[in-house]
Order: structure tokens, then sequence, then C-alpha cells
């Protein structure tokens, strides 16, 4: 645009608009949100110039600058549902998803028909482990606007992570005739195919999304562990181990900026910290609690299902969920801000050991409130909160809920920190510490040794559930789950994995629940006996500790 200076605001405002409008209608958005710049450093302020402007500034990294744009393109049209969507974006790549998701919601109830929000709040609840939520929106976006592909692959995604090989291919398929390069649907088909054991097929599609350029740090060590699926599929484990620990190295190299960013306390740093301080603590203060007077909004029971992860919890839970006087919520981080202030450092350590009635009401109210915000009611029922790692965190589970109990899930050890270096996890400190063996056998071996010293010194009241018993006896072992939460027998926790396929599973273990009882994963670390050569000497007590057959 030229000569603009001479002519009157409104004037050079309009045209500035017009220009960019028919940039638009070629369509050219990289030129448009390059002009929208030019006119803002002019005067020309109007929301939809801000909003393509911070869509460059989103596209060049500049990702604060892209909020500050926004935001002032909502100050100018509160109601603008695209500029909010396009906040909700910004905010979720810094890592600001409740903030996103807000943005979101805002856009969806000024238009309830705008597909693209629907489908990034679902992306948002799916980071959020709300496998249930984020489904419900890709369908709805893909409900809207039936040409719109990123949904669609998004739940032939999930239905793959389900165990579900069917709908998995229905949809990657109807995904891939829209749009045949999306990687997400590629992926749901190899998973589909890897589900139903047609390898060549599996091996065709890993193959060629291997060599796709277009394929994210992430989704990159997707292909990667997929490929050690299958290759451990076909009897290969030397080459399995490799596509585990080739993926692993990928995901460390993207988190390492963040999590072993200088100052900044990792998983086993934790562990060995709190370790150190129990072992040596006095026992007095940690025998008694403030008390929590009773209310009618509480649950019948309130449990804990720990361990550490791949230990059959997710198994455990969704068998008890089965039952119909059981509510369960499935790893969300609703006590964190209390575990935070409680084990975060010595200091925290030791005002928990003296918390006061009022700070533990104030704690306890924040946690019942998380819950719910969660999409739970426990009042009346038996509530089970299931998070493995809950384990290391148990001290404040005894000064703010005495009277809750403990399952501790327990499976061999050598299986379960080989599973955890096989498994892809949403990424956080603890998942990060498993992406080399010999860190998810540290970390192992730091967990089990924190909990045997919680064991001696907290007054909770405990339930060991083992893995291998709950598969090769599962009604003993059920009914005694049950008996320990006050429950009776109930014929449907035989169903349990009909109803896990309904209610939706965040965690890796969601295909094997899907599929109900089996004894794949029982042994599996023997394939794997070379591999797993380094490791052993370190989980070895734990093994025998636990009266699992020696190496």
């Amino acid at each position: 645009m030229k000569k603009t200076s001479s002519l009157p605001r409104a004037a050079r405002r309009q045209q500035w608009l017009e220009q960019i409008d028919a940039v638009l209608r070629r369509p050219d958005m990289a030129l448009a949100a390059e002009l929208s710049v030019q006119a803002l450093a002019e005067g020309v302020e109007h929301p939809a110039l801000l909003n393509l402007a911070a869509q460059k500034s989103y596209r060049d990294g500049r990702l604060e600058e892209a909020v500050g744009l926004l935001k002032r393109a909502r100050a100018l049209s509160p109601r603008d549902p695209h500029v909010l969507n396009s906040l909700g974006v910004c905010l979720r790549a810094l890592g600001r998803f409740e903030q996103a998701r807000e943005a979101y919601e805002a856009a969806i109830r000024i238009d309830p028909r705008l597909a693209a929000a629907h489908f990034n709040r679902a992306a948002i609840l799916e980071e959020l482990n709300d496998v249930a939520g984020a489904r419900a929106g890709y369908e709805k976006a893909a409900a809207l606007d039936r040409n719109y592909v990123e949904p669609i692959a998004s739940l032939a995604w999930l239905a793959a992570q389900n165990g579900d090989a069917a709908e998995a291919r229905a949809l990657g398929q109807r995904a891939a005739a829209l749009s045949p390069d999306n990687v997400l649907a590629r992926m749901a088909l190899a998973s589909a195919a890897l589900h139903d054991r047609d390898l060549p097929a599996a091996s065709q599609r890993l193959d060629q999304l291997q060599r796709d350029p277009a394929l994210t740090p992430t989704n990159g060590a997707i292909v990667l562990g997929l490929i050690g699926d299958l290759n451990d599929a076909a009897g290969r484990p030397a080459e399995a181990f490799e596509a585990y620990r080739g993926a692993n190295a990928d995901l460390r190299r993207l988190h390492a900026p963040i999590y072993e960013a200088t100052g900044r306390e990792g998983a086993l740093a934790r562990a060995r910290r709190l370790a150190a301080w129990f072992a040596s603590a006095d026992p007095a203060p940690w025998r008694e609690a403030p008390e929590a007077r009773p209310r009618a909004a509480d649950p019948a029971a309130h449990v804990f299902l720990v361990g550490f992860p791949r230990s059959g919890t997710t198994l455990l839970e969704n068998v008890l969920a089965a039952h119909p006087a059981v509510v369960s919520l499935e790893e969300k981080e609703s006590l964190a801000p209390a575990i935070e202030a409680g084990l975060g450092s010595d200091a925290g350590i030791e005002r928990l050991s003296h918390i006061g009635p009022g700070e533990a009401a104030r704690q306890r109210d924040a946690y019942w409130a998380a819950v719910r915000g969660f999409g739970v009611e426990p009042r009346g029922r038996v509530f089970i909160d299931k998070m493995p790692l809950m384990s290391v965190s148990l001290p404040v589970i005894a000064k703010l809920f005495p009277q809750a109990r403990i399952l501790f899930a327990r499976r061999d050890p050598r299986d379960v920190v080989l599973s955890c270096f096989r498994r892809r996890f949403g990424m956080n400190p603890a998942m990060y510490q498993l992406l080399t063996l010999q860190g998810a056998a540290a970390y192992y071996d730091e967990v089990m040794r924190l909990s045997e010293i919680y064991r001696g010194l907290l007054p909770l009241s405990w339930r060991l559930i083992r893995y291998e018993s709950l598969v090769e006896d599962f009604d003993a072992t059920a009914a005694a789950a049950c008996a320990f939460l006050g429950l009776g027998w109930d014929e449907g926790l035989r169903d349990f994995a009909a109803k896990a396929r309904t209610r939706g599973i965040s965690t890796p273990s969601a295909a094997q629940v899907a599929r109900g009882l089996n004894r794949e994963g029982q042994g599996t670390w023997r394939r794997y006996r070379a591999q797993m050569a380094p490791v052993l000497p370190v989980l070895r007590p734990w093994v025998e500790a636990f009266g699992y057959e020696p190496d």
C-alpha cells in the first residue's frame, strides 16, 4: 500500500482492510499477516488485523507477543469467537492449558457452531487425561464440519490407543480419504494393523511414516515406539529394544530443556530427598492428624490406589470401577497444590508434620473441589483416586485423610521397569525419569524404598494387590480388594473390560485393559534378558523381597 499518510485516518483504515480482505480471498494467509503487521505499525487498530498479526507471531515462535496482540483484539471485540480461539491456541503452546481451555469455552459459548474451538478444546482435554471429554469434543467438531479431518483423525488415534482396532481403522480410513497425508490417521491405521497382528501392513505404514518429513518430533518418537512394538510382535527383541531406546532418546532431547533446567528438582532427586528425610524422622508427629468432621458430601469410603506406573493400577481401577457402588478418578492432579506445599521442600515437610486443623480443612476442601471439577461426584460412594505415584506423597494423605484406605498395586519389578521403558506417557518429571532403562530402575528402587519407609511410619490402612494374582485368580483377588473397601461381591466386576471401553482410559494400559484378563504381560522381561542385564542387580532386592522368581 502506498501514499496513505495523506489520507484521513478512517480512509487509511478502510483501505488497509479492503486490501487485506482481497489477499485473504486468494487466499494468501502469509501475505495477509504481513500486511496486517504493516497496518498495525501505521496505527490501524482492528481485531481481524490483530488476529492475523498474532498468527504471524505464533508461526515465528513469538508466543507472548501473539498473546499480547490477541488480548488487544479481545479488548476491541470481546465477543469475537475467532479471536478467543486463536488466543487459546497461543496459550496452549505456552503450556497454560487451563487458560487455553477457558478461551475455547468462551468462544464456544459465543458461537456453539465453531468447529475449530470444539476441536481445540478437545485437544486440551486429551492433554489433561479427560479421554471421554476429548472424544465428545472431537465428535462435535466432526459433526459440525464433516470435511474437518483433524477431529476425525484424533478420534481414530483415541480408538487405536484404546485398543479398538475396528474403530481406529474405520475412522482412520475416513480421515485418510479427506487427507491422505494426515499423520495421525496413518498412525492410527498402523496401530490398528499391529493390534490385528497384520505385521506386513503395519511395517509398510510405519516405514512410510518414519520417512515422512512432516512428522513432528513427538509423533516421530511415537512412530519409533510403534516400530519397537512391531519388532516385539515379530519376535525380534534386540531390534525392538533399539527402537524403544531411540524413541526415548528423541523424547529426552525434546524435553531436556524443561526437565533438566538448572535449579529444577527431578523426580528421582525428590524421592531420594524424601527417603533421606523420612528415614530419620521423629515418628511422633506422623502418628496423629487433624480431625476431619464427617459431612453429608463425604464418600462412603475414600481410597487411594497407588504403586508404580505399569504395576497394574489401571487394571485394578477398572475392575473396581465396574462395581455399582464405586466411582473413580483416573490420574488427575487433584492433590497437587497440597503435595507441593507439604513435600516440595524440607521446610514444607516440617510444616506438614504439624499442620493445624484450619489449614488441613482448607486443603481438603480444595481437593474435593478439584475432584468435583473433574466431573466426579463421590458423595455416598466408594471413591477411588487412582494415581500410581501418589505413593511418593503418602505423608500428605496421612495428614489430610487419615481414614483413607491405601490399595498398593504390585507387579514383578522387572516387568514393571521394562514396560515403563517401552511405553509412551504424557510427559512430567516422573515420566521423564523413565526414558532410560537405568533411570527407570533407579526411580523404581527409590520409590519402593520410600514406600517401605512410609509403611513403617504412617498409620494408614494398607492392602497390597498383586497384579499376577488378579490375572491368575481373578475372583478371589477382586473379592479381597472389595472386602478391604467394605464392598460385597458384584457379578459386574467380571465384565470390567466392556465397561472400560465405554468410559475411556487415559493411560498406556488402555488397550490391554480393553482386551480383558490376559497373561501377555507376565514375564516379558525374560525376552529382553540381555538388554535388562545392566539393571537386574538394582531390581534384584525387590524381586526377592516381593517373592518373585529369581533372575
